[in-house]
């Protein structure tokens, strides 16, 4: 019977530990969701609260809601938009968890939790002391620049490859000629400091300074 109760022991025990890593596992990583979620912010803005009429709020949406959304969206079915559609075709499982525990946490107009940023710690999301933030910042800043096609690929095109919120699409000569018209240092000022519906660098929270000129010269050299 002792011997019995043993194994029986012996098996609770790795049931406990394996349901213990599979919720660790699950628990959202919202500092993840928030890097992936820069392609969002062009409308959506970072702090989840649109700026540009007709556009939902998402900060303090249920997360159930915000993945059921995004997956619908990904399937180009269930919801068809031509913007999201484009925007959420290569999200995977784990960014639309992630982008939606970001989007939940944070303080919209009806309340939440205020999170600048946040680290999955394995039980949960929380947020990242000012110092942690700090160095993170410090590492992105050391980060290889990426190439304009890369950034434009990655956060740019939601806008400016299917004309949202009056964004000129690259390869518009016409719409694109009176922009670059201005020059240079125009267009760069203007992703960088924000204009109109475009929120400062693209809403591309994560891209340096750098990086959005490579960008703004992708997009223009395609346009000419």
């Amino acid at each position: 019977m002792s011997n019995i109760i043993r194994f029986g022991l012996v098996l609770l025990s790795l049931f406990c530990v394996t349901a213990h890593a599979q919720t660790s596992g699950d628990a959202p990583d919202v500092a993840a969701g928030k890097r992936r979620a820069a392609v969002c912010f062009a409308c959506h803005n970072v702090d989840g609260v649109a700026k540009i009429p007709g556009v939902p709020n998402l900060a303090g949406q249920h997360r159930g809601y915000l993945e059921g959304a995004l997956q619908a969206y990904r399937d180009g079915k269930t919801r068809q938009n031509p913007t999201m559609n484009a925007m959420a075709a290569p999200l995977s499982d784990r960014d639309i968890v992630n982008i939606a525990a970001y989007f939940s946490l944070l303080r919209g107009q009806g309340g939440g939790v205020a999170v600048a940023d946040a680290v999955d710690t394995g039980g949960g999301v929380t947020p990242i002391p000012a110092a942690a933030a700090s160095a993170k910042t410090e590492a992105v800043s050391a980060a290889p620049v990426r190439s304009g096609e890369a950034v434009y690929g990655s956060v740019c095109f939601a806008c400016h490859a299917t004309g949202a919120a009056g964004a000129p699409k690259v390869g518009d000569k016409a719409a694109w000629m009176p922009r670059i018209a201005q020059g240079d240092a125009t267009l760069l000022q203007h992703a960088l400091i924000g204009f109109k519906a475009m929120p400062p660098h693209g809403g591309c929270a994560a891209c340096s300074d750098a990086e959005i000129k490579a960008a703004v010269a992708y997009m223009t050299a395609k346009s000419r």
